[in-house]
């Protein structure tokens, strides 16, 4: 299996392994390996990701010319006539038949030609995914809340790729929780597509905030983070949760991809910045050390210099310790595809300018955070001789002794940062029960 994309298509690739026949004697081997089928859970969210997708099965094709190259994920559910034309994908899967991976593997290994099953999804379609109890490699696990999006946001195709919004059961999410927790994991990131949209398509609504008490005081041992979130989802109530539970990590990322109301309107946003500016700065004012991280969108269709100086000088007051940048990627089939395109090289010059101010707003967060004392999980990826990565509560990332064991929760006294990374003036083990040793 080979992911890309978001937390949601990791997820969804776990759920294909949990589901996997047990009759066809199947067995998950790494990438890099010899196998007999190589599935690619795709994404469509910018054209190199499309791009990615193409070269990854032409290239597993030609290394293994005896084996079954599988497209499946939003790629395959958007644009399924377009993989069809390569020669090397052997199988293409849309998102709800990725989910009967157990009824079209079998067909699948048999066929003696390209194989492509894509349906539309109905409007009333409800939850449904597998349950998983594992997320290989990974030392925290995302647990998936819902699934679609019913905004029509003029840049986007994940409505089309994803279908409608449409929420999983409180009592399923506890139960899923429960397995991931027997399973060994200490942190749990709850994800979507479009989170703040929780409960909507209930017929006894349950918002999101009502689900998030629920299972914050009932796996008050399990740390939660909250994916990606829309400015105007984020409510006094929700905001509450961070101060009520210490479970719940002190960290915001909101989808805001411009702070100009007119860019904004273009892309047919639910919000306007005067609501994002409310919102960061209310979490910002929430806890010492609160992060609140960002995804924007450069050169945008039509975007003026005026436009961009506008989120450019918003960004830089606010309180912001991470931005992601995306450079605009046009997409087929949308209607910003329509609009007039912003010049290559002065949309790459935007995104720059932003990645710089990205920067400086984390080295001036994370100084802020030098001398205190904050909870962190132990990661697995080496960073510089002798030490390894690991994620603080707020998500600023710092480096710890590799004698520190991955997975586990430990406490750090932050020292200053060196090549580009938060180091520890000192480390303490947490245990089970919350001691420090």
């Amino acid at each position: 299996f080979y992911t890309l994309g978001c937390r949601l298509n990791q997820y969804d690739t776990e759920a294909m392994k949990t589901a996997l026949p047990d009759h066809i004697n199947c067995e998950v081997v790494p990438w890099d390996s010899d196998a007999d089928v190589f599935i690619i859970n795709s994404c469509t969210v910018t054209g190199k990701a499309d791009q990615k997708t193409r070269h990854t099965a032409r290239r597993i094709k030609r290394n293994n010319p005896g084996a079954k190259v599988v497209v499946t994920g939003c790629y395959a559910q958007t644009q399924p006539e377009v993989l069809s034309d390569i020669p090397e994908i052997d199988g293409i899967y849309g998102i709800s038949e990725r989910e009967n991976i157990s009824d079209w593997l079998p067909q699948l290994i048999i066929s003696k030609s390209q194989v492509m099953e894509v349906e539309s999804f109905p409007k009333n379609m409800r939850f449904k995914s597998e349950s998983i109890s594992d997320f290989e490699g990974k030392t925290r696990a995302f647990a998936k809340i819902q699934d679609g999006c019913n905004l029509r946001c003029t840049y986007c195709l994940i409505w089309k790729a994803r279908g409608p919004a449409r929420s999983r059961t409180v009592e399923d999410i506890v139960e899923q929780i429960q397995v991931l927790a027997n399973s060994g994991f200490i942190e749990l990131v709850l994800t979507g597509v479009n989170v703040g949209s929780y409960g909507d398509d209930f017929t006894d609504k349950v918002s999101l905030y009502e689900m998030l008490s629920t299972i914050l005081a009932k796996f008050p041992e399990l740390r939660f983070r909250l994916s990606s979130i829309h400015p105007n989802e984020v409510d006094d109530e929700l905001l509450s949760l961070f101060s009520e539970y210490k479970n719940l990590q002190p960290y915001l990322h909101l989808s805001l991809q411009s702070l100009s109301d007119t860019v904004l309107q273009r892309m047919k946003r639910p919000y306007r910045k005067d609501i994002a500016f409310s919102v960061i700065n209310k979490a910002a004012n929430l806890l010492p050390g609160f992060g609140i991280g960002a995804d924007i969108i450069a050169g945008f269709p039509e975007e003026t210099d005026a436009e961009f100086d506008e989120t450019y000088s918003f960004l830089e007051s606010l309180p912001m310790s991470y931005m992601h940048i995306f450079q605009y990627s046009s997409r087929p089939g949308t209607k910003a595809e329509l609009m007039k395109q912003v010049a290559p090289e002065i949309a790459s010059a935007r995104a720059k300018k932003l990645r710089q101010l990205s920067e400086s707003k984390r080295n001036l967060f994370e100084q802020g955070l030098q001398g205190s004392w904050r909870e962190a999980i132990v990661e697995s990826g080496q960073c510089s001789p002798g030490y390894i990565n690991a994620t603080l509560d707020n998500f600023a990332a710092i480096e710890v002794p590799e004698t520190c064991i991955t997975g586990t929760l430990i406490k750090v006294n932050i020292g200053p940062r060196e090549n580009g990374l938060l180091t520890a003036n000192d480390v303490q083990t947490i245990e089970n029960n919350g001691d420090e040793s």
